[in-house]
């Protein structure tokens, strides 16, 4: 399947393209600096909610600084550019700006807006066409609110899971996070403080457990109880020491930042990791099940590669006796001894001899087994490191009959994998590179079928017969792993949450449904931040700081 002519056409143009590129790195001032040079044709549709979100989170900051006068004109300005996507959250905070305005005595020339007052709009309203029926809305008694220090990190099919990143909801101090399991019908199943921050979370639609890595690199596994399932320290695992040890690239940041996906099986036995362009499966007792390298992007290569040959100690011993030597032994000796071997035994210094491509076949195995490199290789004087090369150049250019080409020697080749997640059932996984590639593995780690989709998904989650890859601005959904069952654009809709029944896009504000087949059963808008969402027996409770609702013919 290939999305990529799909792909938000908008991130190609020359003009608005940056714009967007700018937005989802969150660079607000380069958004609103480059809006400036647009023409008012060009600041509409998706690039005018870039826009709008851009200036929103300036003038907040403005606000926060106690710069009313700077936040006061980019307001304005937010006006005139993108009127159409002016909101009236937008134009009340315009007011209160004024307001603040006038109370310190900063003179201004601007006049307050027309604009209806928050406590006059509805506190839960349904579309039109939803065959829904608001019912039972009500204040929240105190004990009953929803505790502002937790966000939704998952709704499955059992239930809910809420971490509080901060810690700021435990009692005691020394806390760093704290993670609630909730049932269908939100009834708390658990609560457990956490000593260690949350730096990457992994959760599949199953609901049975839960991954986190803290940003030392400890992984935590989590069971639907709460209990603790397996401990792993990623940054002296075997397999992440190797990596460094034998890739020679040009990486950035921290380990943490390396490790852009963990997650846990449905069954609580294997969990997953990724490391730049690896994805390794291991049983909980950290042994691998699996792990597998991603191609290399186009127009580069390995020049020297890692063997994945390995040896016990038995091979170990014979391999040192056939090269002539003991433990401790060098590196250095060992390559020198196999170039000194390979010339006396190399099959073209011994055309008479039969024998010889069998001796010269167990040097090359014994090679491997000492070193971890594949002798074919041999090309470095530190051969047990990987290289990278180029094979062709990114630009080409026809200049008045000459051919230019233009090679950039910086980038990594390695396409990351950025997301990851089992499979609801077989025990398989998705791996997620950052071209927008999607392979499905067998439980074994076997790739099964490749999706290019032309971005990287924020989030997978499968639920058996139908799989949702989440992109910034599409949602695809996978039918029997084959079939492309719908395709939605999703710019900026929120947050996604999967149940057996369908699937529902979670704002602020705003919460959709819509059933497996893409189609849309209606939405609710609510006045105040949605802060929980459960299931109940005719319906669906929707909770905000305050008050509730519950939505009967929903059925999730």
């Amino acid at each position: 399947m290939d999305g990529r002519d799909e792909f938000h056409r908008e991130c190609n143009d020359p003009s608005i393209g940056p714009v967007f590129q700018a937005g989802f790195k969150n660079q607000h001032t380069k958004v609103v600096k480059l809006a400036g040079d647009l023409p008012p044709k060009q600041r509409q549709g998706r690039v005018g909610e870039v826009i709008a979100k851009a200036y929103g989170k300036l003038i907040m900051q403005r606000v926060k600084s106690g710069q009313l006068a700077a936040a006061a004109k980019q307001s304005v300005e937010m006006f005139e550019r993108v009127p159409d996507h002016v909101k009236d959250v937008d134009l009340r905070r315009f007011n209160r700006i004024l307001q603040e305005m006038g109370k310190s005595g900063t003179k201004h020339g601007y006049e307050p807006v027309d604009v209806a007052s928050s406590s006059s709009l509805p506190l839960f309203e349904a579309s039109e066409d939803a065959p829904w029926t608001l019912v039972g809305e009500r204040k929240l008694k105190s004990d009953e609110r929803p505790d502002p220090a937790f966000t939704i990190a998952v709704i499955d099919a059992r239930g809910t899971w809420l971490i509080d990143r901060s810690g700021a909801s435990a009692p005691s101090s020394g806390v760093k996070s704290v993670l609630r399991r909730m049932d269908r019908h939100g009834a708390l199943v658990g609560e457990k403080t956490l000593y260690h921050d949350a730096y990457r979370t992994g959760i599949g639609a199953a609901g049975s457990g839960i991954a986190i890595m803290d940003s030392s690199g400890l992984l935590h596994a989590y069971d639907e109880e709460l209990n603790i399932i397996t401990e792993s320290n990623l940054c002296e695992d075997s397999r992440v020491v190797d990596h460094f040890r034998t890739i020679d690239t040009d990486y950035w940041g921290e380990f943490k930042s390396q490790v852009r996906a963990v997650d846990v099986a449905p069954e609580g036995d294997r969990y997953l990791f990724t490391l730049a362009d690896e994805a390794w499966c291991c049983t909980v007792s950290g042994d691998a099940v699996w792990g597998l390298v991603m191609p290399l992007k186009e127009g580069w290569k390995r020049v020297v590669g890692r063997s994945e040959r390995f040896g016990v100690a038995q091979d170990v011993e014979e391999a040192l006796q056939l090269f002539g030597l003991s433990l401790p032994v060098d590196p250095t000796d060992i390559k020198q001894k196999y170039r000194r071997l390979a010339q006396a035994h190399h099959p073209d210094r011994n055309a008479g001899d039969p024998s010889a491509t069998e001796r010269m076949k167990a040097l090359n195995a014994a090679f491997e087994i000492l070193t971890g490199v594949d002798p074919n290789t041999l090309g470095y004087e530190e051969s047990d490191v990987t290289y990278f090369s180029r094979t062709g150049p990114d630009y080409v250019m026809e200049i008045e009959g000459l051919r230019l080409e233009i090679t950039m020697t910086g980038g990594v080749p390695q396409d990351w994998v950025y997301a990851a997640s089992f499979a609801a059932v077989d025990g398989g996984a998705y791996l997620a590179t950052y071209s927008g590639k999607v392979i499905r593995v067998s439980r074994k780690g076997q790739p099964e079928v490749v999706y290019d989709i032309g971005a990287c998904p924020k989030e997978i989650v499968d639920v058996g017969r139908y799989t949702y890859f989440l992109t910034p601005t599409r949602l695809y959904i996978i039918e029997d792993s084959a079939k492309l069952a719908a395709f939605l654009d999703v710019f900026q809709q929120g947050r996604l949450l999967v149940t057996q029944a369908g699937f529902g896009l979670l704002t602020g504000k705003q919460f959709q449904w819509f059933a497996h087949d893409g189609l849309k059963a209606g939405e609710l808008t609510t006045r105040d931040p949605i802060r929980a969402i459960y299931a109940t027996d005719s319906g669906v409770v929707v909770q905000t700081r305050q008050h509730q609702v519950e939505i009967q013919g929903l059925l999730m």
